[in-house]
């Protein structure tokens, strides 16, 4: 994406950062961020266009990443990627017994059966008349429980549960 969260990361905790989004304009605007971003110039930093729904394992390999960040993305990809998109994160990813992660924000359905109701409604037209493609009733925590070899370590809920973060890891 456009590196909308990059302002909270740590240089001092990082040895290399990768940024991958599909589309070249968004990676641009995470360019632009990236140098007004104090301690971010001081470590390798890799901006790759790709899409993380088929192409990071041939473009990284097998469990080449400590940690892997995914914000807000699942809800533009639909469904079958999104799920497609968590199957590429987990071949990424180191394992729990080297200590890899996944962080992930993301849009939700509420846990609130009225919101969630009023989600169902309105995402398709939301999503098409000004919502960037974003469908964001998809319910991702079981999205992620579905997909082998990911657990569910930490989730949090915000605003009624329309936003959640996730701490998973990888089993081998």
């Amino acid at each position: 994406g456009t590196g909308l969260n990059l302002e909270k990361y740590d240089p001092s905790k990082l040895e290399s950062l990768t940024l991958v989004d599909i589309s070249q304009g968004m990676l641009g605007e995470a360019r632009k961020k990236i140098e007004t971003i104090s301690g971010l110039q001081k470590i390798p930093v890799r901006i790759i266009q790709a899409d993380a729904t088929s192409e990071l394992v041939d473009r990284f390999g097998a469990h080449s990443f400590d940690t892997v960040v995914d914000s807000f993305s699942f809800c533009v990809m639909g469904t079958q990627g999104a799920k497609d998109c968590l199957e590429q994160l987990r071949n990424v990813v180191k394992t729990e017994q080297n200590n890899g992660q996944m962080l992930l924000l993301e849009n939700t359905r509420s846990s609130n059966p009225l919101l969630g109701l009023y989600q169902d409604a309105t995402a398709e037209t939301a999503a098409s008349a000004g919502g960037k493609g974003c469908l964001y009733n998809q319910d991702v925590t079981k999205m992620i429980q579905s997909t082998k070899g990911i657990e569910i370590v930490q989730q949090n809920l915000f605003a009624s549960g329309i936003f959640r973060s996730y701490v998973c890891r990888v089993s081998s």
